[in-house]
């Protein structure tokens, strides 16, 4: 069954809040005099800014006629300062944004076409299943990503060779089978993030939904009863059956992490920089792609891309930059997580043991991610189906049947 659909129109980014933009500072790669060029403004976050500078330099020296501007935003900012800009027409050139928030510009149409770019240069198979078509709209292309991540199986080698286990589960049967044979102890199998931002935990239920016969359209998910009973099976259950932590009613993220790095738990859905802590940390781990009912899961995928608004008085130069922007020498540099094209993988950077399964799981098992308004409206409420399970307070049926009541919403 699917989420309630999304109207035609949809929901614009609340924007009354308005950011000042005075003091923010612009920074051209070029010094002296250009008087031959024109200038191209790039709104990049912060956490890009300094790669950026690198890589904007050998764009204008390939186009010398012109001259990029950058403007340093962050993650805090950036979604109010987009919004501001494109509701009022006083945009940049070219934005890098999170994906998430496309479809509220393509609603509003806002957003240039930039289906042209796609092609033998950047063909569009080359990126994560699914991602350009998420991004498409009646026929064109909105946004280019360059940068995506998602969640794989983080474990403990040790303490999995110590319960006598000699590779990662790449099943569920084999995943609960490890979990009950490394629960022991001071050490419990896994622990699931049930406090803090309830996305956290729903974001895990959807993956292991979707490994089971779920479906994200276009950021909306459809919901089948077997993959939601699934899902509860294996989370609510996991608790009450003991070899997932009762302590996961007190953690989130954060406290699941540091826990896995104090080796008091084997094994978690995480990112990779966990993975990027606990080898800074000389803590033992290793990675695999998530386990699914008879084979590799499948898992959501996020990220950030770039976008050309339509009111740019310098489209032709927006789009040459972001053509730049996306070879996948560029792309593999300007990442923090993984590039979403599949060739800028190859980069030795994404290829490293502890990496190598989570560019695996992005180019061979996962999807882009559910954004659907409905879906985030009923977050809270799934979360909260899915504690019930884990407290013991509802069966595995029971808050499957809640579940997919609001599922169906008011259809």
């Amino acid at each position: 069954m699917a989420m309630k659909p999304r109207s035609a129109a949809v929901a614009g980014i609340a924007g009354a809040l308005v950011l000042g933009l005075a003091g923010t500072v612009v920074h051209s790669v070029v010094t002296g005099s250009r008087e031959s060029t024109t200038s191209v403004e790039w709104w990049v976050p912060d956490w890009d800014y300094d790669a950026a500078v690198e890589i904007v330099a050998q764009f204008e020296s390939r186009n010398p006629d012109v001259q990029v501007d950058l403007v340093k935003t962050t993650g805090d900012t950036v979604a109010n300062r987009t919004a501001v800009a494109l509701d009022s027409g006083n945009v940049p050139d070219v934005i890098t944004e999170s994906i998430a928030r496309v479809p509220n510009y393509v609603a509003k149409g806002q957003l240039a076409d930039l289906g042209g770019l796609y092609g033998d240069a950047l063909p569009a198979e080359d990126f994560a299943p699914g991602l350009v078509d998420s991004l498409t709209f009646d026929g064109s292309v909105y946004a280019v990503p360059y940068r995506w991540g998602t969640n794989a199986l983080i474990y403990n080698p040790e303490l999995f060779a110590a319960a006598g286990i000699t590779e990662p589960p790449a099943t569920w049967d084999e995943f609960v089978a490890d979990a009950q044979r490394l629960t022991s102890g001071d050490v419990v199998a896994t622990a699931w993030p049930m406090s803090g931002d309830p996305s956290d935990l729903t974001l895990r239920f959807l993956d292991f939904a979707v490994s089971d016969g779920a479906t994200i359209d276009h950021g909306t998910p459809e919901l089948t009863e077997q993959s939601v009973t699934s899902a509860l099976e294996l989370m609510g259950e996991s608790v009450t059956e003991g070899w997932a932590s009762r302590s996961s009613f007190e953690l989130d993220n954060t406290g699941i992490r540091e826990l896995f790095l104090q080796g008091r738990i084997a094994m978690y859905p995480g990112g990779v920089f966990d993975v990027t802590e606990a080898l800074a940390q000389d803590a033992p781990v290793a990675t695999a792609m998530l386990p699914g009912p008879d084979g590799p899961g499948t898992a959501q995928g996020v990220g950030w891309a770039y976008l050309v608004p339509r009111a740019s008085d310098n489209q032709e130069r927006a789009e040459r930059l972001v053509r730049f922007l996306a070879e996948p020498q560029n792309m593999a540099a300007l990442t923090q997580t993984f590039p979403a094209r599949l060739s800028a993988s190859d980069d030795p950077r994404f290829q490293t043991p502890e990496r190598l399964a989570y560019t695996e799981q992005l180019a061979e098992h996962s999807i882009p991610a559910a954004n659907d308004p409905a879906w985030n409206a009923s977050v809270q409420a799934v979360h909260d189906q899915i504690q019930e399970v884990a407290l013991g307070r509802k069966t595995v049926a029971e808050a499957a049947g809640q579940i997919m009541t609001l599922a169906q919403g008011d259809e």
